[in-house]
């Protein structure tokens, strides 16, 4: 059955309304002159000074700095009382050449060379460092703060024509970033490539605010939502700090970025930071053009979106476009657009419902819902058992191919139908790393939702090209790349911290603790172990921090230690069939409230428990 636009949709006056501001505010965003830092509304930056972790000493003068690990930042030099005029060359980057920066690193990856005169009675010293946007970047990006100075990524500092006397303690890696406790969360597993990655990660979300809000690495330093979805989910896991995300959509709310499925993340962010921080101000005084970024006025009568290859804003699928699997862009309707819009539209359902929105969240409840019949009905290729990458809204015909991308984000969204979730995680499994380090976000959310814990285990304990590992023990970086090497996408930075998903996908998806109430009122824990013998994790709330510990010897016993938060009650899925099973003991209050699939779901009241069970299904 047919349904009409009125049926669809906000009356059309109200639908070109938000497409002509949404269009406004591209254009103002991407016109805007040179001046920069629109970005008023951000978070303080801290600085943390850092001691070198190795000093070697190449000849007299000259030296080679290791400070461990890369951050946005300066070098400063305590020289104490020197002559003057000694002109110090100083060398800073995040790649190193034997004992040496390199100078040449490629890419987008970082390099300076500056020189500090010394001066008399003067005793601390910076070297003036430089920063400007590519030249396609007219707009949009964001300067540092004046109390900062300007700042460079850099892990290694080589430094010529030093005094003989200066050694490691008077060589300072000034770094600065958003206010971060460093004891807010931790991790371990038995594995340990799966403890280097959490490492890597959690140190990126870090070391990447610098500026106070999001930005997509040093080459644009600008805002962008994808990053930015990324970015808090993995802020949130690693500390209680909801500030940075959302000035960081509050700002892409006023300077919108160009793909489709960027804006379409807008509502994705804002209810991201109602549900985990459990502040709903500023979803409230939004509310309007966060509906507007559902792009409601581009559906189609059946409920799929139209999207477009050419002008802002335009569809991207993933990036950089080597990444797509080979995805059909061709046509007008494609399954991730469609999905991303769904997507929003039930975030706008759950934002209407905490709001007290009642209609508006039935209204976007129904646009949702029909927008995924029209997938299942239209988009999904029965023999083949995956979903086709779009169709021709005007005849019909859909396209021939079927990427990864076009299963991932439905599965990812919880879109595939129960009967179909099997020969959908088939074919995704079967693809393997075939997507961009954006896409493995959404690839592994996937793979965790739908149970099939192995496969997604077994990316993020890869070590070969498409990995985690291959960052950090192969290229040398100590912050997460933009691309998983730089064959994929040859300008890559090596500060972008939208390649840190494993920050939050070993938190909700491996230990599976996500809220379900905004605030964490009620969470829940689902841990997705597969062949680990045990993990622990400890992450914040509003109300305090989880504390999980899991082991599973291979005799069959399973056990968990969990500690609760004041205020808030956790729903805890046991591996068992059946309650007699599972046996628990504590001071955390606990009842059986039923049985979803092959495991016993407990809820559990705030305090301590420790659960023991065979494992069953």
């Amino acid at each position: 059955m047919r349904t009409s636009r009125r049926d669809s949709g906000s009356p059309r006056r109200v639908q070109l309304a938000g497409m002509l501001a949404i269009a406004a505010l591209l254009a103002s965003s991407l016109a805007a002159a040179l001046p920069q830092d629109p970005a008023s509304d951000r978070t303080a930056v801290v600085r943390e000074d850092v001691a070198p972790v190795r000093v070697e000493r190449l000849g007299a003068g000259h030296l080679f700095v290791d400070f461990g690990r890369a951050g946005f930042g300066n070098l400063r030099l305590e020289l104490g009382d020197v002559e003057p005029g000694r002109r110090i060359v100083v060398h800073l980057g995040e790649q190193r050449r034997g004992d040496a920066v390199e100078r040449e690193p490629g890419g987008t990856v970082r390099y300076q060379r500056a020189e500090v005169v010394t001066e008399s009675g003067r005793r601390s010293y910076r070297p003036a460092l430089r920063w400007s946007a590519p030249g396609w970047l007219k707009a949009g990006f964001v300067a540092m703060p004046d109390y900062t100075g300007e700042v460079a990524p850099f892990r290694y500092a080589e430094l010529e024509n030093l005094p003989s006397h200066v050694g490691a303690d008077q060589l300072v890696q000034e770094v600065w970033h958003v206010p971060y406790d460093a004891d807010a969360a931790a991790f371990e597993s038995s594995e340990p490539v799966l403890d280097e990655v959490w490492e890597l990660c959690r140190h990126s979300v870090i070391a990447t605010s610098f500026a106070g809000l999001y930005v997509d690495g040093d080459r644009e330093r600008r805002p962008y939502e994808a990053d930015a979805l990324i970015n808090a989910l993995s802020h949130y896991a690693v500390d209680a700090h909801y500030e940075t995300a959302r000035h960081t959509w509050r700002y892409l709310l006023e300077h919108p970025t160009w793909p489709t499925e960027w804006i379409l993340q807008a509502p994705l962010l804002a209810w991201n930071d109602l549900l985990w921080s459990g502040d709903a101000a500023a979803v409230e005084a939004h509310y309007d053009a966060l509906v507007a970024r559902a792009l409601i006025d581009r559906r189609l009568d059946d409920g799929l979106l139209r999207g477009q290859n050419r002008g802002e804003p335009r569809d991207i699928v993933d990036w950089p476009a080597g990444e797509r699997d080979g995805y059909d862009m061709a046509p007008a309707v494609k399954t991730v657009v469609s999905a991303f819009h769904a997507e929003a539209l039930r975030c706008l359902a759950r934002i209407g419902g905490q709001l007290g929105r009642t209609d508006d969240a039935a209204r976007f409840d129904r646009l949702a819902d029909q927008t995924v019949a029209a997938i299942s009905a239209r988009l999904w290729d029965e023999q083949a058992g995956r979903y086709v990458d779009g169709l021709d809204p005007e005849t019909g015909v859909r396209s021939a191919h079927a990427s990864l991308h076009a299963s991932m984000f439905l599965l990812a969204f919880g879109m595939v139908p129960d009967e179909r979730v099997p020969r959908v995680v088939e074919f995704v499994a079967s693809r393997g790393m075939a997507c961009s380090v954006y896409g493995a976000q959404f690839l592994i959310d996937g793979l965790y939702r739908a149970g099939a814990a192995e496969a997604a285990l077994a990316l993020l304990t890869a070590t070969g090209e498409r990995s985690w590992a291959h960052m950090s023990r192969d290229l040398g970086s100590t912050i997460t790349l933009e691309a998983w090497d730089p064959r994929f996408k040859p300008n890559l930075d090596w500060n972008h911290a939208w390649g840190a998903a494993p920050a939050n996908l070993l938190v909700r998806g491996l230990l599976g603790m996500e809220p379900l109430e905004p605030g964490f009122v009620r969470f829940r824990v689902r841990p997705q172990l597969a062949t680990l013998q045990h993990a622990r994790v400890r992450t914040p709330t509003p109300r305090g921090a989880i504390e999980l510990a899991v082991r599973q010897p291979g005799d069959g016993a399973w056990t968990a230690s969990l500690v609760v938060p004041p205020g808030t009650r956790a729903e805890l899925c046991v591996p068992a069939a059946d309650p007699s099973d599972v046996a628990h003991a504590g001071d955390a209050p606990v009842r059986v409230v039923g049985r979803r699939g092959a495991t016993i779901v407990l809820e559990v009241g705030a305090g301590r428990v420790e659960v023991s069970a065979r494992r069953g299904g």
